[in-house]
């Protein structure tokens, strides 16, 4: 038992503050895995979820903001990104030429 009023308005009051745990680890929807819909990349929750559920599978995955950029950076996102690329098929990276490079390791 509280020993004076003040303690006893305090404890009621933190009582009443304190939100109630509502979890439930017997209910599916609360176990989180690798096809929860916090971890997927879905309509469900675009911006949370990552990943696809397919092991492996870097190219589908992503948020809404990976994929489709921020409303705040233009030109940011998977999208716009690989609209940008100068790289493709025709125009492919090389390496570049380094035999005239001096004093340097070279695998032979």
């Amino acid at each position: 038992m509280s020993s004076n009023k003040l303690e006893q308005a305090a404890i009621a009051a933190r009582n009443a503050l304190l939100p109630t745990n509502t979890y439930n680890s017997a209910d599916d929807g609360n176990n989180y895995s690798a096809t929860h819909t916090r971890a997927l990349s879905d309509q469900e929750t675009p911006v949370a979820g990552k990943g696809t559920g397919i092991f492996l599978d870097t190219y589908n995955g992503g948020g809404s903001v990976d994929i489709n950029g921020a409303t705040n950076a233009v030109g940011s996102g998977r999208i716009q990104n690989v609209a940008k690329n100068e790289f493709d098929g025709d125009n492919q990276y090389v390496h570049p030429d380094t035999s005239g490079n001096e004093g340097q390791f070279t695998f032979g």
